[in-house]
């Protein structure tokens, strides 16, 4: 989303840079965000230009802001409001020139309740938010994506793969995506890291979440065929059971995507234990 808003805005031929806050140690942060003098700490072997400068004039994107320290949030204010970087170790600031996108899945809101996340700062970064849907809310992007994450893994593995199943295609459709983008991106990696050259990506090559998806989908169909008479009083019925997984795996991928994938909130919204939603979620493959 951030690069398709700098591609698109006057700035596209300049630089577009992005740096994830929660990768980088505290001790870091500061030092990649604003740069630094050589000397200014044990390591500083020469002077360094810090993301700011190196996106002057274009874009950068400050991905998972929410889990920025809270003593970078103060510097990182002080940036935004005065336009001006001062590396670590110098005395003299400069002034840049730089649209800041910033990027979260936490719910900033209750962060700044909390006292996690400055509300000044906040009030900042939030001038125009704009919200992504989870992908289980946009289905109909989910082949283009794949089809996109394909292309991509075909050629980081010097294959040629022609394209995805329909069966593949209808359990990417139908899957909750928990981990949203992401989690469809390794999925296709996987699948094509798996298939041949020139093979089109099958059942096969997906992850056991999904084939456990068709499988019990097919249950009911298959159980149709092969029991057409009904059931005797007191036998027990796998159609039922079958229907009862499977929606018991979507609605708790789905109350895990709503909690962003924290279990003990996910647990509680369930009204089961934090323990007897991780059994869960490793007999279904969730993660």
């Amino acid at each position: 989303m951030a690069r398709g808003i700098h591609a698109a805005s006057a700035r596209a031929s300049e630089p577009f840079v992005a740096v994830n806050c929660a990768a980088l140690p505290e001790s870091l942060l500061e030092s990649e965000l604003f740069g630094h003098r050589r000397g200014a700490f044990t390591g500083a072997t020469h002077d360094q230009r810090g993301l700011f400068e190196a996106a002057s004039g274009g874009t950068i994107l400050l991905d998972e802001i929410g889990e920025m320290p809270p003593a970078m949030q103060a510097k990182l204010l002080r940036v935004l409001q005065e336009g001006e970087v001062r590396p670590v170790g110098d005395r003299q600031t400069r002034k840049i020139d730089v649209r800041v996108i910033s990027a979260t899945n936490r719910d900033l809101t209750d962060a700044v309740a909390r006292r996690a996340f400055r509300d000044d700062l906040y009030y900042r970064v939030g001038a125009f938010p704009i919200h992504v849907p989870p992908l289980r809310e946009r289905r109909e992007d989910i082949p283009l994506l794949a089809e996109r994450f394909l292309v991509a893994a075909a050629e980081r593995h010097r294959k040629r793969i022609p394209g995805i199943d329909p069966a593949v295609q209808e359990l990417l459709a139908r899957f909750a995506w928990p981990g949203n983008v992401r989690e469809l991106q390794n999925e296709i990696e996987r699948a094509a890291a798996l298939a041949l050259d020139g093979e089109v990506i099958g059942l096969a090559h997906v992850s056991p979440k999904l084939r456990a998806l068709g499988d019990r989908s097919a249950a009911p169909a298959r159980a149709a065929t092969e029991r057409p008479a009904p059931a005797q009083p007191g036998a027990t019925s796998s159609d039922l059971r079958d229907a009862r997984t499977a929606f018991e795996v979507q609605f708790i991928a789905k109350i895990l995507g709503e909690h962003n994938g924290n279990v003990s909130r996910a647990a509680q919204a369930l009204g089961i234990s934090r323990v007897a939603l991780q059994k869960k979620m490793k007999e279904y493959g969730l993660r």
